[in-house]
């Protein structure tokens, strides 16, 4: 689409009543995006919109700058890409309501890229932050496009999951994508590593926009229609990974859930989900058998320990996480000795630290 039809576009998604149904019924009633803009409350009855929403966007159109809207993409490095758009994704233009324009920091992938998503809690515990690392590393070597909401939690965990397994993730926000209102701010470090690392950061909503607790159904929907399948990880009884997964179910797309401890309420959401049919995960093969993928093979293995210190910690790790100092009871070895020699066995790609100095096996 040229600038200057992109930007009346722009300018009529900047009234919050104008979303992805009403700017449909707008662009297919118009053939002119400025004629649309510009058009009395009674033209834009005639396309379908609601006589007080037309009435209202006519008054507020009045402090809506079309040239403005360009120069804020400019401004904030942001490519606003609009529903029909050959760069458009694939799968999310066949949702009910896809987004009118999807606002793209950084590189969205090729539009027909196979996405997977992955939700869940916030409040994640050690059991679902080191599940996700070891489910979402080896999906994410498939080539599979890793998509989350940039949330703490699950969603930081997948997100870095991906960029540890050398693969391509995308962050769907509930605000516009200057950097001022993307959040949570403890993850604008991550936002900008997606970035640089050749992944985006894309949302339906104008630059400048604040993230309102009324945007993450909208956000939500996104995550699910843009991928194959939702994954979700630890989610209580009532959360906001639940509508994502009913979105996805809506959508047509595959559902998985990873089972969890009873007594968790964490487990509540990813259980119940179970019961009612979702693919039940315990492995990266139980996602990847659903989609038709395998599993990639060119992870290199960890390395071999190289002296007996090293010998004895690996010997006393597993994939359960194991705080320092009970490897220290174990391995009856100096503390000093054992963190340092964890530190370097990190660096070579032989452990993990899943916080807390609880450590793992790679």
């Amino acid at each position: 689409m040229q600038n200057d039809q992109l930007k009346f576009l722009l300018a009529l998604i900047r009234n919050k009543n104008f979303g992805a149904v009403r700017v449909a019924r707008i662009r297919n009633h118009f053939s002119d995006l400025e004629h649309a803009f510009k058009a009395s409350a009674q033209e834009l009855t005639e396309a379908g919109i609601e006589h007080k929403y037309a009435k209202d966007f006519v008054e507020a159109r009045r402090s809506i700058n079309p040239e403005r809207e360009l120069e804020l993409l400019a401004q904030h490095q942001v490519e606003a890409i609009p529903y029909g758009d050959e760069q458009y994704p694939e799968l999310l233009a066949t949702i009910y309501d896809p987004p009118a324009v999807l606002f793209v920091r950084g590189t969205l992938p090729r539009p027909s890229s196979n996405y997977f998503s992955v939700v869940g809690t916030r409040k994640l515990t050690r059991y679902g932050e080191q599940t996700a690392f070891d489910l979402i590393y080896p999906i994410a070597q498939t080539g599979l496009v890793i998509t989350s909401g940039l949330a703490l939690g699950i969603d930081a965990t997948a997100h870095k999951a991906t960029l540890d397994a050398s693969g391509t993730t995308v962050a769907v926000l509930a605000s516009g994508l200057d950097e001022e209102h993307i959040g949570p701010k403890t993850n604008i470090p991550l936002a900008r590593e997606i970035v640089a690392r050749g992944g985006a950061l894309i949302s339906e909503f104008s630059i400048g926009t604040e993230s309102f607790k009324s945007h993450f159904p909208f956000r939500n929907r996104i995550i699910s229609g843009i991928a194959q399948g939702t994954l979700v990880i630890e989610a209580a009884e009532r959360s906001g990974s639940l509508i994502t997964a009913r979105s996805a179910l809506e959508q047509g797309r595959e559902v998985f859930a990873v089972p969890g401890p009873i007594t968790s309420p964490m487990s509540a959401g990813p259980n119940n989900l179970i019961k009612m049919g979702a693919h039940v995960v315990t492995e990266a093969n139980d996602v990847l058998g659903v989609l038709g993928l395998t599993q990639s093979t060119s992870e290199l293995p960890a390395p071999e320990p190289e002296n007996e210190i090293e010998t004895e910690l690996i010997k006393n790790l597993n994939k359960q996480p194991l705080h320092v100092d009970d490897l220290i009871r174990a391995t009856h070895l100096e503390p000093s000795i054992v963190t340092s020699t964890l530190t370097l066995m990190e660096m070579k790609g032989m452990v993990r630290h899943v916080g807390g100095m609880n450590y793992v096996k790679r």
